[in-house]
């Protein structure tokens, strides 16, 4: 399955290219018989080790309260701290009909849903084309 990258405009980049592309895959999360109404973008980062969304998003699944979750303090980007609580779902690419299962960390402090590693794990080959802005899973 290929993917193109999604392009935002982030206002500080150069002026001349106003839109910074990046690697954001479609997907829904699933738990039990429920699955998010429509699925959410998720950063695909090779650099974090887990899949972590943010908290809110856990409410339509029926996760009332996230904490039930295994607690596991995380460390991010410039050594920034937060707490992320683990549940065992599954995430659906858009388009496929395939549910992987995995481990979802809920964070209030998230605001970008990421896709690390743990979801690679699923995959033949995860490869990102940066001259082509896509992205590629193989089965």
């Amino acid at each position: 399955m290929k993917f193109g990258y999604q392009k935002f405009l982030l206002g500080l980049q150069d002026p001349r290219k106003p839109l910074v592309a990046r690697p954001l895959l479609p997907v829904y999360l699933v738990n039990g018989e429920r699955r998010t109404r429509s699925p959410y973008y998720a950063l695909l980062d090779s650099g974090a080790d887990r899949i972590i969304f943010p908290a809110d998003l856990a409410e339509e699944l029926g996760i009332e309260n996230i904490e039930s979750g295994l607690l596991e303090p995380t460390v991010g980007v410039a050594n920034q701290r937060t707490n992320v609580y683990f549940h065992r779902l599954a995430v659906q690419v858009a388009g496929s009909d395939r549910a992987l299962p995995v481990d979802v960390g809920f964070s209030r402090e998230i605001g970008l849903p990421l896709l690390g590693r743990s979801f690679f794990a699923h995959f033949k080959s995860v490869t990102f084309s940066e001259p082509k802005e896509e992205m590629e899973l193989k089965n």
